[in-house]
């Protein structure tokens, strides 16, 4: 799987989250919320901490962003693309089925 970030995407987390020391930019998955529709009932959720167990991880200029094995569950299998919503001044996440 991997995760394409845009650099719209990319400033944003930089502006929004504290990613100095060596902190990278964790996706993981948490109960409510509604940014995704593969599995409903859960969402995506972002943290600014460093990579401890990453089943995935992917580097956009200075940043890293990854999954930790526990969550790898609900993103596997798929590619996954960041993007920034001006409209919303937020990220958005979609998805694709992995080519095999």
């Amino acid at each position: 799987m991997n995760i394409e970030v845009t650099d719209q995407a990319n400033k944003w987390f930089h502006d929004e989250f504290d990613v100095a020391n060596g902190n990278g930019i964790r996706l993981f998955a948490k109960y409510g919320g509604s940014n995704s529709s593969l599995h409903p009932g859960f969402s995506i959720g972002l943290t600014a901490e460093k990579p401890q167990e990453a089943a995935v991880a992917e580097q956009k200029e200075d940043l890293i962003f990854f999954i930790e094995d526990h969550d790898y569950w609900y993103f596997k299998d798929h590619d996954w693309k960041i993007d920034y919503e001006p409209k919303t001044e937020e990220v958005s996440f979609s998805f694709k089925e992995k080519v095999k």
